[in-house]
C-alpha cells in the first residue's frame, strides 16, 4: 500500500469514526423521545422493548449516516476512470459509508433483534433481509477490490456498477419510500436528486470531451 493509499484509508476511518460517534451521541440524546415506533410498520404489538429505544435510534441514525456518505460515491462513480480526484474521493466515501453501514448492520441484527434471524426474516421492519445481506457482502467485496485490484479491469467495473445500482435502490426505497419520518424521506429524495445531478454532470463532461 502506497503512502497515498494509507492517507486515504486513514481519511475513510476518520470519516466513519466521526459519523459513528455523532450517531451514538444523537441516539443517547434522543433516547427519551419516541422518534421511532417500537411497533413494526402497520401497527400491532411492539417488537422492540422500551429499554432498547436508544439502540433503535442508533440503528436508524447509522443507516442515515451511511446513506449520506454513500451519496458522493454514487454521484462520482461514473467518472472515477477518468479523474484521479474523483477516484480518490469515491474510494474514501464509499469505504467510509461501508464501515458505518456495517455498524448499522451489527446494531440492528445483533443488538436490536438479538441475532435472531427468524425474527429478522419475518419482521415487516426489514423489507428485504436476504437481499440486504447479499448487498452487504457484495459491498465488502467491492471495497476490497477498490483497494487491491486494478479498477480498469472489465469485470471489476461491471460488478461495481451493479453494486452501486443496488445501493441506490435499497437506500432510496428504505428512506424515500419506506421512511418512518419526514426527515428520512427527505434524505432519500435529496440523495436521489444529488445522484441524478452527478450522473448528468458526468454525461455533459463526457459529451464535451468527445
Amino acid at each position: 500500500m502506497t503512502s497515498s493509499d494509507r492517507k486515504d484509508a486513514t481519511t475513510s476511518l476518520v470519516l466513519a469514526g466521526a459519523l459513528g460517534v455523532i450517531c451514538l451521541a444523537a441516539a443517547h440524546a434522543t433516547g427519551h423521545l419516541p422518534l421511532f415506533s417500537l411497533s413494526p410498520p402497520g401497527g400491532g404489538t411492539a417488537d422492540v422493548p422500551e429499554q432498547l429505544r436508544v439502540d433503535l435510534h442508533m440503528a436508524f441514525f447509522t443507516i442515515w449516516a451511511s446513506m449520506l456518505l454513500a451519496t458522493p460515491a454514487l454521484m462520482t462513480v461514473a467518472g472515477i476512470g477518468a479523474s484521479p480526484t474523483a477516484w480518490r474521493w469515491w474510494r474514501i466515501t464509499w469505504t467510509a459509508s461501508l464501515l458505518v453501514f456495517l455498524v448499522h448492520f451489527y446494531w440492528a441484527a445483533v443488538i436490536v433483534f438479538g441475532n435472531d434471524w427468524s425474527r429478522i426474516l419475518n419482521t415487516p421492519r426489514v423489507s428485504a433481509p436476504r437481499l440486504d445481506t447479499v448487498f452487504a457482502v457484495w459491498w465488502v467485496i467491492d471495497v476490497a477490490l477498490a483497494w487491491l485490484r486494478d479498477p480498469r479491469t472489465t469485470w471489476v467495473r461491471l460488478q461495481r456498477w451493479g453494486v452501486h445500482l443496488l445501493a441506490f435502490v435499497l437506500f432510496f426505497m428504505g428512506a424515500a419510500r419506506e421512511g418512518e419520518l419526514a426527515l428520512s424521506r427527505a434524505l432519500g429524495w435529496a440523495m436521489a436528486v444529488a445522484v441524478v445531478a452527478g450522473l448528468l454532470a458526468w454525461l455533459l463532461q463526457r459529451r464535451s470531451r468527445t
